[in-house]
């Protein structure tokens, strides 16, 4: 049955605006178009200067000079839509092929979607009349903010973003960002994630996303921590003072009402989620072994921990990260490789699964420390 409003995927707009992860620079100031779906960023402060994991270049950026980027304004205004697009007109990238390549296909995707929203808009507007009800403008924004302008202070990278809104009929319309990553040399490469992240920066980017899911978890889906499968390749991001910068869409990771998501990938970040535990909270094992609360130490850390009556064992998954205990069987395997044995088997105790402490580091493979008799573990 036909529905009274179109809806266009943000994923669709999103690919229709910006298909690559290239690059941007700073220059004149663009006046804020207002968008209706807020944005947040997840930032969490600092206290100390945090070094960026560095961007291996396979280019010279040595002659790289600060990027500009202008506006082309395009407006529209009809009784099928309201549009405003400032679309960036980049110039000053030393590959200047590469500039006007990219600026060629950002307003030609700009508008090829507005193109196709005034053709659904039409439809729509029809079908409004045929079945009496008000039909109302379809809307869209267009705007950009450049991260980094490529030049010396920047190491040569430009990094920009867009942000698109669009409304089709309903209570609210919606947001995409994507960022456009380059290095600024004689020939402009687009950064990928792996990249800016170096080795191992997929891994990187999970911990810095569980990591600023723990510090504020009001701010994201109940059950985000069980959905959460890793970024990925194709993950938007952008670079901002040396620090990349994860881009969560609307409903990725939070309600609507959360907006766009931004985690940045700090050292601190990076190093993933952090429990400690009080001397008092841990149990005493065989042969000295420290006993420690199996979910309520793995869940705080971003595990699901699943309970089992029947086999009285537990399933402990984050991700790709997947093993299994069971009460009384010293036998521990990691993403089911050869079993071994740890300084003891898990114990029921007061109605909790508690497990050795060596069971995060040797099975779980996170970071375990003691400090005056209090146990830190990170990852």
């Amino acid at each position: 049955m036909k529905t009274p409003f179109r809806m266009i995927t943000l994923a669709a707009v999103g690919s229709c605006l910006i298909a690559v992860s290239a690059p941007l620079a700073s220059a004149e100031t663009v006046t804020a178009v207002p968008i209706s779906a807020p944005v947040y960023d997840t930032a969490i402060p600092i206290s100390a200067p945090v070094e960026a994991v560095p961007i291996s270049a396979p280019i010279s950026t040595e002659n790289a000079q600060s990027v500009t980027v202008t506006t082309k304004l395009i407006e529209e205004k009809t009784e099928l839509i309201n549009a405003k697009l400032s679309i960036p007109v980049i110039s000053g990238l030393q590959d200047t092929a590469y500039a006007a390549k990219l600026n060629s296909e950002i307003e030609k995707k700009a508008t090829d979607t507005i193109d196709e929203l005034k053709k659904l808009a039409e439809e729509d507007k029809q079908f409004a009349a045929e079945n009496d009800y008000e039909f109302r403008p379809y809307e869209m924004i267009v705007e950009y903010e450049v991260k980094a302008d490529g030049g010396q202070d920047a190491n040569g990278v430009f990094s920009m973003t867009t942000s698109t809104y669009t409304y089709t009929g309903g209570a609210h319309g919606g947001t995409f960002e994507a960022g456009y990553n380059v290095l600024n040399g004689t020939e402009a490469v687009a950064i990928t994630l792996e990249q800016a992240l170096g080795a191992g920066g997929l891994g990187k980017a999970d911990k810095a996303v569980r990591y600023a899911i723990q510090q504020d978890p009001d701010r994201f889906f109940p059950d985000v921590l069980d959905t959460f499968t890793g970024v990925k390749e194709d993950q938007q991001f952008y670079i901002e003072r040396g620090i990349v910068q994860l881009v969560f869409q609307q409903y990725d990771l939070a309600p609507y009402a959360g907006g766009i998501i931004i985690i940045p990938v700090t050292e601190e970040a990076a190093a993933g989620p952090t429990v400690t535990i009080e001397a008092g909270r841990l149990a005493a094992g065989p042969n000295g072994t420290k006993l420690v609360p199996l979910r309520q130490t793995a869940e705080a850390l971003g595990f699901k921990v699943t309970w089992s009556n029947k086999t009285h064992s537990a399933e402990v998954v984050r991700g790709a990260q997947w093993t299994q205990v069971t009460v009384g069987k010293n036998s521990y395997s990691f993403n089911r490789v050869a079993p071994f044995e740890l300084g003891a088997a898990p114990s029921l105790i007061k109605g909790s699964v508690y497990v050795p402490l060596e069971f995060f580091d040797q099975v779980l493979k996170l970071n375990v420390s003691t400090v005056k008799d209090t146990v830190h573990i990170t990852g």
